[in-house]
């Protein structure tokens, strides 16, 4: 019984790293640092990302990347989220996949935001 206990412990445990550890090597970029070599990723979900677009970014929401990631050009990544949950899922989905994503930037459309929306309103 103590080592089913401590097994479900441990799967717990393992599923709340995956979710709220942070990633490494994952700066956050102001849209200024973007440079033509990166591929811009809105990971947001349709709804977010079609209120609030950003020109020349693939809109692959997080729920799709694992099917959609080779629509993806081989080249470094940004991502453009909602939140530090979201961009860690999307982070080490798509370094188990191969590709390289440099950067982030945090984007939301809620009244008392920390960071400011990427398009205005």
């Amino acid at each position: 019984m103590s080592i089913v206990a401590i097994g479900i412990g441990v799967c717990v445990l393992l599923f709340f790293l995956n979710r709220y550890m942070p990633v490494t090597g994952v700066k956050p970029l102001q849209i200024e640092e973007w440079d033509d070599e990166v591929v811009l990723l809105d990971a947001r979900d349709y709804q977010t990302s079609s209120r609030d677009i950003v020109q020349d970014a693939y809109c692959i929401p997080l729920s799709y990347l694992n099917r959609h990631h080779r629509d993806l050009p081989d080249k470094e990544i940004v991502l453009i989220v909602r939140d530090h949950v979201e961009k860690n899922l999307c982070t080490r989905l798509l370094r188990r996949k191969g590709y390289r994503v440099v950067g982030y930037t945090l984007a939301c459309d809620v009244e008392d935001q920390q960071v400011p929306c990427i398009c205005g309103e």
